[in-house]
């Protein structure tokens, strides 16, 4: 079995103000988004506590230089592979992860319609709450499109619909929290309206990313990758229509660095694969 982290900067900014890991959380992934590899494996199963943890210390020790409790933000993102929502171990990853003091945890969801999503859910909030408070957790909501059977197609799992996502939201954000994102990978051609989105979502609780679609595997097979280091009209576009609602906009544009690396979810397990067949890479 296979699972991928990455350890990275943000360009030009030096670890010592930025530090930023991405671990899996599963073995592949159930969900089968159509731009992402980390299904191609299948899904083996969930990482437990321990192996989640293994990965944020396996990037400490080989950057031994760096003391990870002096780092000014320590970002780590709940989203190579694997939909986090589906392992609770996740939450005791995050209690580890409180003792650093710059630690910013980042968790990115479809928001899967069943009872364990629903749990963790309600135990996030705790956990936020009592150990990063005061704009030190960040949650984002992978929705794609705003219109449900795009939606349906790009992650072909049941899932929450829009509102049920703005009253987690209601029930989520405390004073001095960071605003939700919704992140929207638009392919070309994927229908996005602002109208639709501010229907549901509060421009005091949610902010709006758009963001590129890589040239993964599986985007390239089904004719979605959609990659820009410049935002194109259409995104620029979109972004005065949604302004227009109150929402803040972020617009997260390639880094050839990042086409270049495959650092895509699951790319690097699917090409690992590909060279040297199933099993545990060495």
């Amino acid at each position: 079995m296979r699972y991928e982290f990455i350890d990275a900067v943000d360009v030009g900014i030096p670890r010592t103000l930025k530090w930023v890991l991405m671990i899996s959380t599963q073995f592949g992934c159930p969900i089968g988004c159509r731009m992402c590899d980390a299904g191609l494996m299948g899904y083996k199963g969930n990482l437990d506590a321990p192996e989640l943890v293994a990965q944020i210390k396996e990037v400490f020790f080989r950057r031994p230089e760096m003391d990870p409790r002096d780092t000014k933000k320590l970002k780590v993102h709940f989203a190579r592979m694997g939909e986090p929502s589906l392992n609770h171990a996740v939450l005791d990853a995050l209690v580890f992860l409180s003792r650093f003091p710059g630690a910013l945890p980042s968790i990115s969801t479809i928001a899967p319609r069943c009872g364990v999503s629903a749990d963790f859910f309600s135990a996030l909030i705790e956990i936020k709450n009592r150990l990063f408070s005061g704009g030190r957790f960040q949650l984002q909501f992978s929705l794609h499109s705003t219109d449900a059977q795009a939606r349906d197609a790009l992650i072909p799992v049941r899932k929450w619909g829009f509102p049920e996502i703005a009253e987690f939201g209601a029930r989520w954000r405390a004073p001095g929290d960071r605003k939700i994102t919704l992140n929207f990978a638009l392919a070309a051609e994927i229908p996005f309206s602002a109208s639709v989105l501010s229907r549901d979502f509060d421009p005091d609780i949610f902010l709006v990313k758009f963001t590129p679609v890589h040239p993964t595997e599986r985007a390239n097979r089904n004719g979605l990758t959609n990659s820009w280091f410049t935002p194109p009209s259409r995104i620029q576009r979109l972004r005065t229509e949604v302004e227009r609602f109150g929402f803040e906009v972020i617009i997260n544009p390639a880094w050839p660095e990042e086409v270049v690396g495959r650092v895509s979810c699951g790319q690097t397990a699917a090409v690992s694969i590909a060279r040297t067949g199933p099993g545990i890479p060495s």
